[in-house]
This record gives C-alpha cells, sequence and structure tokens, in this order.
C-alpha cells in the first residue's frame, strides 16, 4: 500500500508539473504574439513561417522558423532576418532569455537611396537577455563561434567573438562594455604592415552618452555631438609578433571614424619595426638606430620583461603606433 501511494504521489507530482509547464509555455506564445502585434500596430512587418513550442521538462523554448522585422516608416528602412531563431527560458528563472541563431542572420537598410545588406555566417550564435521585473535589459551577451560578416560590413571574420553590455547608470546613460575576438581577420581595405591577422583583442570599458535619432547616422552623430565617449580601462592586443596592453578613450570624429588616444606598453617592438620596413613605411637604413634608440627607452615590468612606453591614437581616419601610421580607419556606419 504504501509503494503505492508513493508511485501515486509521484506520478501526481510529475503530472502536476507538467501541468505546469504546459500553462508557462503557453504564456510565452502568448507574450510573443502579443509583442508582435504590438510591432504591427507600430507599423512594422513581422512575420515568420513556422513557430514551435518546446522545451519539455528543463526549458520553456519558442523557435521561429524564417523570422523577419521590417521597419518601413523609418527613413533607413530597417529589415532583420534569420534562418531561425530559437528563445529558451528557464522555469526558475524567467528574467533570462537565451537565444540560439543557427544559420544565417542579415540586416538591411536604405542609404542615399540604395539598398544595402549585410550579413553574418556563423557555426554558432548564442546571446542572452537579462531583464529586471518591469522589463527593462539590465544585461546582453552574445558569443559567436567562427563568424564571417560579408556585405556592407566588408569582410571581415574570426575564430571566436564575445560581446558583453551592461546597464550601468541613466544619469547619464551609460553602459560598460567588455569585448573579445580571437584570430580576427580584418578586411582587405585595413590591410596593413602587420598583416590582416590580429591573433587576440580584448577592450574593456565604460561608453558614456545620449543616443536618438531615427537613423543610425543620427544616432551616432547625437551620441558624438553630446560629448560621448568610451574609456577603456583595458586594450589587449597581440598582432603578429607585436604584443600591446594600455588603456585609453575613444569617440567619433566628424566623418564618424574613430577618434581618441591611448597609453601602452609595447612588447617586442623590433618586430614592428621590421614589419615597417618590409611593408615600405620605414626605410631599412632607420632600422638600426630606432631599435638603438627603443633598446634605451625600453623598460621592464615586474617579471622583468622589457617593454616600450608608446602612445596609440586615432585620427584622421588612420590608426598610429607612435608616429608610424598602422592602418586606415574606416567610418563606423555601415557602408562608408
Amino acid at each position: 500500500m504504501r509503494y503505492l501511494v508513493l508511485v501515486g504521489l509521484i506520478v501526481g507530482g510529475l503530472l502536476g508539473y507538467y501541468v505546469l509547464w504546459s500553462h508557462m509555455i503557453d504564456q510565452v506564445s502568448v507574450q510573443a504574439n502579443a509583442w508582435i502585434e504590438g510591432q504591427r500596430r507600430q507599423g512594422r512587418d513581422v512575420s515568420y513561417e513556422h513557430q514551435r513550442l518546446w522545451g519539455f521538462p528543463y526549458r520553456l523554448s519558442l523557435t521561429l522558423t524564417k523570422p523577419r522585422w521590417i521597419d518601413a516608416q523609418n527613413p533607413a528602412g530597417w529589415r532583420l532576418e534569420a534562418d531561425e531563431i530559437t528563445a529558451h527560458l528557464q522555469l526558475w528563472d524567467l528574467h533570462h532569455v537565451i537565444f540560439d541563431l543557427p544559420g544565417s542572420q542579415r540586416i538591411g537598410w536604405r542609404e542615399g537611396g540604395a539598398e544595402r545588406q549585410a550579413s553574418i555566417v556563423t557555426e554558432r550564435f548564442r546571446a542572452s537577455l537579462v531583464a529586471d521585473g518591469a522589463g527593462n535589459w539590465l544585461r546582453i551577451a552574445a558569443d559567436l563561434l567562427k563568424p564571417e560578416f560579408s556585405g556592407a560590413l566588408n569582410a571581415w571574420s574570426a575564430d571566436k567573438l564575445l560581446l558583453h553590455v551592461r546597464r550601468a547608470g541613466n544619469v547619464p546613460p551609460s553602459l560598460d562594455l567588455a569585448v573579445q575576438a580571437d584570430d580576427l581577420v580584418l578586411p582587405p581595405a585595413a590591410d596593413g604592415p602587420l598583416g590582416r591577422e590580429i591573433a587576440h583583442l580584448r577592450l574593456v570599458g565604460n561608453a558614456r552618452g545620449s543616443l536618438y535619432g531615427r537613423s543610425l547616422e543620427e544616432m551616432l552623430g547625437s551620441w558624438r555631438d553630446s560629448g560621448g565617449i568610451v574609456d577603456l580601462s583595458t586594450i589587449a592586443l597581440e598582432w603578429s609578433n607585436l604584443h600591446l596592453d594600455g588603456d585609453g578613450s575613444l569617440s567619433l570624429d566628424k566623418q564618424f571614424r574613430p577618434l581618441g588616444a591611448m597609453g601602452g606598453k609595447m612588447r617586442n617592438a623590433d618586430a614592428a619595426i621590421d614589419a615597417l620596413v618590409a611593408a615600405g613605411k620605414m626605410r631599412s637604413q632607420d632600422a638600426a638606430p630606432t631599435k638603438a634608440a627603443i633598446a634605451l627607452l625600453s623598460q621592464r615590468d615586474e617579471k622583468g620583461v622589457a617593454y616600450l612606453p608608446v602612445p596609440v591614437t586615432a585620427q584622421d581616419g588612420k590608426l598610429f603606433l607612435g608616429p608610424a601610421a598602422l592602418f586606415s580607419l574606416p567610418s563606423v556606419l555601415p557602408g562608408q
């Protein structure tokens, strides 16, 4: 009899859990469809081919195939499309949404009467969103494995790309940022004396400033003109044989190109000199005295490793390492 009671309790608990899960997954569908209808009432075109609800017993999962979002009323005519998107919720933490975006994603817009499009293809694209009880986002993160960008965003790729954004304050608006890229391959137009392959890049900092406007250009322009700035507490770069660590700040110039300065510790500076000579940026007869000057100016860190204190600046559409221009910096606006 006791075994029958125990089995009954277990079966009843499982049935109760399934009823709870079914109710909650239905609520997920209701909320998703309510958001879509809200977007449509605002004049946006939102559509998808199929919707699937799944994830029992651990997750509340919603998958949309061929989702599309178009804001035709915006001057830029923004368009977002994906092969598929899945949102996962856990029953014990409904404020944390995990997204899977397999295949390719595309973004399109109008610029000067021309239609532009950029796409990204990855082996894995996962993102997460944490919100508070009122629905305001608190943290956003993205983890991309082997992303390849093409189209108006130029052709560049990486082995791994990580992005973390956290709301830091409202007055003035600010965000904590962290970006990491491994085995980054720059676009052909950015080819400089050290080549296009960057082994490692890591940026950590805080972005301050207000964004407003109907197009990306208007939003970035308002941010720049209101004193928008990104303070970077960590800049770590491994490029060819050159290693650079430092901190600094960045903004945008009138042509929407990166503008800023940093102080850094450069290791293996001789390798950078050899690269400048090989690229024709420095005369070979100047290399030896330059290396001798570097040896005199070098210092040693707490581990006894030699480094050269060096300024890095972004101005006039170029990135300078000391007085030497490494490569051109295009506008951050897509297609420019």
